[in-house]
């Protein structure tokens, strides 16, 4: 009984982690996605010059295949839906790249890449379906009501080519979405864990006493490690690896009874040399950092939470 209690509070405690690293990129997706489709309507009205069109046919052909009889608003309807689309589909694709590690969409180039890629099969599973299933069985509709809103002869064949280019356009425009969201993507999370270092160097010289900082993921991957100025170091690196990989363990331990005892605050383990402190930073980030024996780790501890409000609020 008490493995399974464990193993449930194990898991409670990981799952939230997870959740949390989840949101982020579902936050940072959905921004990347909004705005990567702004900036595609806008090379779709360059397009649609350059073709000859109505500026606004693309968005009112979609809209009209859904159905809406006036242009107007069936532009303005078509427009606000590709936003939102491209919203929704942002986020997942963050939330997807955010803990797909392969990804490495802190790379600029390669979450370019990645986000290309996303685009065409965007293009494949979700442009071409509709192009094919809705927008083409509404061509007579499309004909009639935009002949009617221009009181001009609009022919279906000339209708009928101009979504077969659209069509084929659309693969750029995806392939540019992918591109635009990828980069964006890759700049939040550059600029968070540069904050982040901020932060960390601050740390630093919160006090002179303090010998080592290091900050860790969620699952105890070292982000960050410095020594402070003119500290000689006790222990071997080897022992120094292996001294952080038990605080972190220790606190994963810990955290697996926080939905009893609430979540861990800090962990101070004194020494005859140095005192060591663990404690969360930020939403998913773990702190470890030794100090001198006579240090004031709550003074240190203190100062640590209002630079670790400054993460929370001003960018998290």
């Amino acid at each position: 009984m008490y493995s399974v209690t464990k193993n449930a509070n194990k898991n409670v405690s990981y799952n939230r982690n997870e959740l949390l690293v989840t949101f982020k990129g579902v936050k940072y997706g959905a921004f990347a996605g909004f705005v990567a489709t702004w900036s595609i309507s806008s090379v779709i009205v360059v397009t649609e010059l350059l073709l000859g069109l109505n500026i606004g046919a693309f968005y009112s052909i979609m809209g009209i295949s859904l159905g809406i009889t006036d242009i107007t608003t069936a532009t303005s309807i078509a427009f606000g839906l590709h936003l939102l689309v491209g919203t929704v589909i942002g986020a997942l694709f963050g939330a997807i790249g955010i803990r797909w590690k392969k990804v490495r969409m802190l790379n600029p180039y390669k979450s370019s890449l990645v986000g290309m890629g996303a685009g065409i099969i965007l293009w494949l599973i979700l442009f071409l379906p509709i192009t094919l299933f809705l927008v083409q069985p509404a061509i007579n509709s499309i004909t009639t009501i935009m002949a009617v809103g221009s009181q001009q002869a609009v022919f279906s064949e000339d209708v009928n080519q101009s979504i077969r280019n659209i069509t084929f356009i659309a693969i750029s425009f995806h392939l540019i979405w992918g591109a635009i969201f990828g980069i964006i993507v890759s700049s939040l999370l550059r600029i968070r864990l540069f904050k982040i270092k901020q932060h960390y160097r601050d740390i630093i010289n919160i006090d002179p006493n303090i010998r080592l900082v290091t900050i860790c993921d969620s699952q105890g991957n070292t982000m960050y490690s410095r020594h402070g100025e003119g500290v000689s170091n006790l222990l071997t690196p080897e022992e120094s690896k292996k001294s952080i990989e038990m605080a972190m363990t220790g606190w994963k331990v810990r955290s697996e009874l926080s939905n009893k005892i609430g979540r861990g605050r800090y962990v101070i383990a004194e020494y005859e040399k140095i005192k060591r402190i663990t404690m969360p930073f930020g939403e998913d980030y773990l702190l470890y950092l030794t100090t001198e024996p006579q240090a004031n780790h709550l003074n240190i501890i203190n100062r640590i939470r209002k630079l670790e409000a400054g993460l929370k609020y001003s960018f998290s």
